[in-house]
């Protein structure tokens, strides 16, 4: 069994709040690995998410405070948490190189940092990372 897996925000967010053809994988993934790594970005992000189920998809205020709660009991919890300023050099340097997001970036930069792949289910950003592994169904 793989021991250990760096998850973006988008992976983490499909284990709470359902999304077809991802949410499935993420689960997988959570199970076939033993240890996680995120970053503290990760809980901004989620919590938008969370945000954008009650703004714009109209989802119940509760059942999603709820997800959000749990993602983020499950970040600080179960997850190694890496502080964003740890690689921003880093992280900027790959985003010049490789046309990415700064936020993109900083996982691409965890991934490397401690040589591990990277989870995610950006297709944009898994085809620009060299360890990563895409959380979608076929």
């Amino acid at each position: 069994m793989p021991s250990k897996i760096v998850l973006d925000s988008n992976v983490i967010a499909a284990i709470f709040f359902r999304e077809d053809g991802v949410s499935e994988v993420a689960e997988k993934i959570v199970e076939e690995y033993s240890s996680y790594y995120t970053l503290d970005l990760a809980i901004a992000e989620i919590t938008n998410v969370a945000w954008k189920k009650v703004v714009f998809e109209r989802e119940p205020v509760e059942i999603v405070k709820n997800g959000l709660e749990k993602s983020i009991e499950f970040i600080t919890s179960v997850c190694e948490v890496v502080s964003s300023a740890e690689l921003y050099d880093f992280a900027f340097k790959i985003a010049v190189e490789r046309n990415l997001s700064a936020y993109d970036s900083l996982f691409v930069a965890l991934s490397a940092k401690y040589n591990l792949p990277l989870a995610t289910s950006d297709r944009k950003l898994f085809e620009k990372v060299d360890n990563g592994i895409l959380v979608r169904q076929k």
